[in-house]
């Protein structure tokens, strides 16, 4: 490690320690002070570079990480109780804001990587605000957690696309390139189907990993192995990585289903340290001189604007979906801040070249003023909708009865 590195290393750590402080004090969320922390410190510090190899590997090991357990955030128990038809039409309303965002952009002869950026769909952001004003199972949150969720799969899904067709164009290599994807997606079949034999099985493996006290961390071993391991296939197969750990995280989040300690270790892991290194290595890549051109202002604006009036224009979709009348505007601004997946796709724009450095610091910038502002305005009407006492508890079973074992086993 050479003295930048080390030094980049040491104000990393001190926004990653600081940030989530500053955030509970003004009661905002940590990522977007991350990135703004990041913003700062590389513009006031110009001549500390964040680039080096140990800091870009950490900040990728975040990436990857951010997306494996947004793949974990899908609650397949959540959407089997829901039944067919509610999944039908929150699906229609996630693919009519998709359909909406590629409208607009036509319309206003934009290139796609910005319908991908305002149409993007997340539940990391929306969860931790629903969870904050005690909505997470509350009906309005769980079709909020539905659309999100739905949303976010076919956003990652357009991504994936839109990388095939930017690298290899219409044409044989394009048809090759999918068949590999398909591959990558058999992959997870078949880890999906070994993993639930695990599970069906209840073997002494399967009690390791849920047990409360394992010195080897065997269920963290496997979570990150699957998610490496597919992050590996996807580099051998020259497949955009976002989709292939997305997989990965939606795998484990089916095979053992319910909030699991391997689930709380690995947040844990994330959140305290490898996800806010990403987003403040995300924020370093900001120049004020680029985002303040009248330019970028401009492109800022117009994406803010675009991420909520195209919500506006898909409510009767939200209402099909099972939301009142009353909650569409507060459920629009809700999914108007997909914080984490707009972050993803402009990585992955500047990895292919779609975005040059102005336009995705206002991508970024974009983000940050979404994810700032939208939930800031829908907060009160959230805070009397929990006040009105509507909501149901229904805590759903873990998928191992640690009670069942024995106390050796337990702490095995």
């Amino acid at each position: 490690m050479s003295q930048n590195d080390a030094l980049a290393l040491l104000a990393l750590t001190l926004g990653a320690f600081l940030m989530p402080l500053l955030a509970e004090r003004i009661g905002w969320f940590s990522a977007p002070c991350e990135m703004i922390y990041g913003m700062v410190v590389a513009n006031m510090l110009p001549g500390l570079r964040f680039n080096g190899a140990f800091i870009g590997t950490l900040s990728e090991f975040g990436f990857l990480l951010l997306l494996f357990l947004a793949g974990m955030e899908i609650d397949f128990d959540l959407l089997r109780h829901e039944g067919p038809r509610s999944l039908l039409t929150a699906a229609l309303a996630a693919l009519g804001i998709q359909a909406g965002a590629l409208a607009l952009a036509l319309l206003l002869h934009l290139p796609v990587i910005y319908a991908l950026l305002v149409g993007a769909l997340s539940v990391t952001l929306l969860m931790a605000i629903l969870h904050e004003v005690g909505l997470l199972h509350h009906p309005l949150g769980q079709r909020l957690l539905i659309v999100g969720g739905l949303g976010e799969f076919i956003s990652i899904v357009g991504v994936t696309a839109y990388d095939l067709i930017y690298r290899y164009g219409l044409d044989w290599s394009l048809a090759v390139a999918a068949t590999k994807l398909l591959a990558l997606l058999i992959l997870g079949y078949i880890g999906l189907r070994g993993l639930m034999a695990v599970a069906d099985t209840r073997s002494r493996i399967l009690r390791r990993i849920f047990a409360l006290r394992d010195t080897s961390e065997l269920g963290v071993r496997a979570a990150l192995a699957l998610m490496l391991c597919f992050a590996a296939a996807a580099l051998i197969l020259r497949v955009e990585a976002i989709l292939a750990t997305f997989i990965a995280g939606a795998i484990c989040s089916f095979a053992f289903r319910g909030r699991n300690l391997v689930t709380e270790k690995l947040t844990t892991m994330g959140q305290g340290f490898f996800l806010p290194i990403f987003f403040i290595t995300v924020g370093t890549q900001v120049r004020f001189m680029d985002l303040l051109s009248p330019a970028a202002l401009a492109l800022l604006i117009a994406l803010t604007v675009g991420l909520f009036g195209v919500r506006l224009a898909a409510m009767p979709l939200l209402r099909l979906a099972g939301i009142r009348w009353r909650q569409l505007v507060p459920a629009a601004l809700m999914l108007s801040a997909p914080l984490s997946l707009m972050v993803a796709i402009a990585q992955v724009g500047v990895r292919l070249g779609a975005l040059n450095n102005a336009t995705a610091s206002a991508a970024l910038g974009a983000s940050i003023v979404s994810a700032t502002l939208f939930p800031l305005l829908a907060r009160p009407f959230l805070i009397t909708q929990a006040r009105a006492g509507a909501v149901t508890t229904q805590p759903l079973p873990l998928p191992l009865d640690l009670s069942m074992l024995e106390p050796d086993e337990v702490s095995a």
